[in-house]
């Protein structure tokens, strides 16, 4: 059984007032710094959580939801947030959004946020994120919906993108167009769901009969597309198509082999994946593997809705397709051989 605890009991363990510890919790007057380290103490011994309101005491919950993500800066993102934020307003609920920033201090902070604010529910669209604090909202009886997590339970149910109509049509693409030698830049394998997309790659150019000349990890933005063409270079490995585990690694790998003097798609193709916003607007428009977003925010947000009105809902999970999506980054594989000279990697511009 969970037990509550209050202002009071902090206020006992810290040895202080009630309303030392109410100026300390809403930050509403100076505390000797002494005093106010006591109270925080307590207050991370004891597990304590303030009510937002007098309201939120009476009813339990709010008419929020909570929405989780890794950083607004990452263009897969906004969309994901407007398809939520929609289902949220024709529900007339209001969304508290939370950033993790890629660091478990701030992850730690979203949910604190969450739990204090008493939301009905809580989305983690983010793949990097701790089991331990998806436990605190579960333990508060509050509905979670994960991005690509496989374990469904009471409370818990899941948005699962499936890569794999999107990659098989990828490298469907580039067999089309005799494409043999190919390499793959993936994200790092720490991400169930990366690795799940670097073995459907994996899978697929090995169905199609075409070799697999490396396979490099990189980190999630386009200095791992550059650190991934400068491994290529200096290993004198020359793939006709290269196949990336995002955009954001794509569009560093295009515009590194650019500065290299590589044709693109005339020297080697490209494929991102994702289709964020500015994907098309590259110099070539970039060829991707599609995911639809907001889809994937709308369905988080309906997998929520059915856990508030089921009680007893044991946890289910959606499955959002891909489609590929050619542009002016592939094209029929070079018929020489390349490259005749190949320039060094400046050490102005070597990632790492």
């Amino acid at each position: 059984m969970k037990i509550t605890v209050k202002m009071q009991d902090v206020a006992r363990a810290a040895n202080v007032s009630i309303t030392t510890v109410s100026h300390v919790v809403n930050d509403t007057r100076p505390i000797a710094p002494a005093t106010r380290a006591r109270v925080l103490k307590a207050i991370k011994k004891l597990n304590y959580y303030k009510n937002s309101s007098a309201r939120l005491l009476v009813r339990g919950y709010s008419d929020a939801v909570g929405l989780i993500i890794s950083d607004i800066e990452n263009p897969f993102y906004p969309q994901l947030i407007k398809g939520f934020e929609r289902a949220c307003q024709a529900e007339r609920l209001e969304l508290i959004l939370g950033m993790t920033n890629y660091t478990r201090p701030n992850a730690e902070a979203s949910v604190r946020r969450m739990i204090e604010d008493k939301v009905r529910g809580v989305a983690i669209m983010s793949t990097e994120f701790d089991p331990k604090l998806v436990e605190r909202l579960l333990d508060r009886n509050m509905p979670v919906v994960r991005l690509d997590d496989p374990q469904l339970r009471h409370n818990q149910s899941s948005v699962h993108i499936d890569y794999s109509a999107g990659v098989e049509q990828a490298v469907e693409h580039l067999a089309s167009l005799q494409h043999r030698d190919v390499a793959i830049i993936h994200r790092p394998q720490k991400v169930l769901s990366a690795r799940r997309y670097r073995q459907s790659l994996i899978d697929a150019v090995e169905r199609h009969g075409m070799r697999l000349l490396s396979c490099i990890e990189q980190e999630s933005h386009p200095a791992g597309g550059i650190a991934g063409i400068q491994e290529l270079v200096a290993n004198k490995i020359y793939p006709s198509a290269i196949l990336c585990g995002n955009d954001l690694i794509a569009i560093g790998a295009m515009g590194e082999a650019s500065r290299l003097g590589w044709q693109i798609p005339r020297d080697v193709s490209i494929i991102g994946s994702d289709d964020i916003a500015f994907a098309v607007y590259g110099h070539p428009p970039l060829s991707t593997v599609r995911v639809q977003k907001d889809e994937v925010g709308l369905c988080a947000f309906r997998l929520l809705q059915q856990m508030f009105e089921d009680k007893k809902n044991r946890g289910s999970a959606v499955n959002i397709s891909t489609q590929f999506i050619p542009r002016g980054s592939t094209a029929p594989a070079r018929s020489t051989e390349f490259p005749a000279s190949m320039p060094s990697v400046s050490p102005e511009f070597r990632i790492g």
